[in-house]
């Protein structure tokens, strides 16, 4: 989609024409602007850029011609994308989320937030920022200073200790019984087609379909989960790019784009989760597929007044679910515990969605409803279904 080269002193006018083609697109140029003064100044500006050492200033090639800018620092406590311009001539085609993305990956696998700065008459950019799941966290005169910190926050739930812990061999969602019909129903989805898994974890799904020669790929924002999943199989078998399902790109096209096991909740804003049905659209392949497994909101089980259900007693485990109906939260809590009185807590937050509701995420994003099953195996789905695994087709 694009290429960054390290700017050098004889890109300087192209780096400012792009800017100006930018800005005097969304009118945000003064009419009174001296071009040739500003032009000088700018061309000025990035020779100093380029000598600095603290920053990174790049040339964005697409179709092997240069067409945008990026200026990036990166210090021991974040990334912080300082600029960021594309011509008019190749906006729109999802460039700019891509960039945005890769810097997003790069802050997840330091361990540390993405930064940046908008001017407040920007709205077109603010708006992305936004769907991208950046956050205002102050103000720099006439700009808003916003940041990312959803790797750092998913790398601390989902940590290593986490990740040592959750494959549970042969028992629960690893089990036989589980695992068989879902990779059967997900090979014959993707038809001998290439396939992509969305928030891949440590390959409880992905390493059997492997097995049975479909080609896999995944998208992960938890390094640790990663780190776990290459214990199993390697980068070559099974390549994963590193970032959030909601913007990330992997390589190529594909037949078939799945997110299992309730995963889609994990994304808690609404936002959010239409962002990663686009995101599942823009990898597939005409015709394509893209499959998702959740559960259906178990509010009829909520008393008036009472805001938690149980959700498992068995005996060293039990699942209770707190819901906020306003935001359409719930948040797991996982109690693991021995003979003794001492109880390992841990909680998982998500965003619960009606199947309505997520029929219409995928009307938005160009996808219509193929079928929708009670289970792997294609139980009738009917009113009492628990969960449900439905299969969207790009139109």
């Amino acid at each position: 989609m694009y290429r960054l080269r390290g700017a050098v002193a004889a890109d300087g006018e192209f780096l400012a024409e792009v800017v100006l083609a930018a800005t005097r697109a969304q009118g945000r140029f003064a009419d009174n602007l001296d071009e040739t003064e500003w032009r000088a100044g700018f061309v000025e500006w990035t020779l100093e850029s380029i000598a600095d050492p603290a920053t990174e200033l790049y040339v964005v090639e697409v179709d092997e011609r240069p067409a945008g800018r990026l200026r990036v620092s990166r210090t021991p406590e974040a990334v912080e994308l300082n600029g960021i311009q594309l011509h008019p001539d190749v906006q729109n085609r999802g460039i700019g989320t891509a960039i945005i993305s890769a810097l997003q990956s790069e802050a997840t696998r330091r361990g540390v937030p993405l930064q940046l700065n908008v001017e407040r008459d920007n709205p077109n950019a603010r708006r992305l920022y936004d769907r991208l799941g950046f956050t205002k966290v102050g103000e720099d005169g006439a700009e808003d200073v916003l940041r990312w910190t959803k790797g750092v926050e998913q790398n601390q739930l989902w940590n290593a200790d986490v990740a040592g812990r959750y494959d549970t061999p042969d028992t629960g969602m690893f089990a036989a019984e589980v695992i068989e019909p879902t990779v059967t129903r997900l090979a014959e989805l993707a038809a001998g087609g290439r396939v992509l898994e969305f928030a891949i974890g440590t390959g409880r799904v992905a390493v059997p379909l492997a097995e049975r020669g479909v080609p896999v790929s995944g998208i992960e924002l938890s390094t640790a989960m990663l780190d776990q999943l290459r214990t199993k199989a390697s980068a070559e078998s099974i390549p994963v790019v590193v970032g959030d399902m909601a913007t990330a790109r992997a390589a190529g096209e594909f037949a078939l784009v799945y997110l299992v096991f309730n995963t889609i909740s994990n994304l808690l804003t609404q936002e959010e989760q239409v962002a990663c049905f686009r995101n599942a659209a823009r990898h597939l392949s005409p015709g394509g597929r893209f499959v998702i497994e959740l559960w259906v909101p178990e509010l009829r089980r909520l008393p008036p007044g009472i805001p938690a259900t149980v959700g498992v007693a068995d005996p060293g485990y039990i699942l209770l679910d707190t819901y906020d109906v306003v935001r359409q939260h719930v948040v797991s809590h996982h109690f693991h515990f021995g003979e003794g009185t001492e109880a390992h807590l841990g909680r998982t937050p998500h965003r619960y969605i009606w199947p309505a509701e997520l029929d219409l995420m995928a009307q938005l994003a160009g996808l219509t409803l193929e079928s929708r099953h009670a289970d792997w195996s294609t139980t009738p789905f009917t009113a009492d279904s628990p969960s449900h695994v439905s299969v969207y087709r790009l139109r």
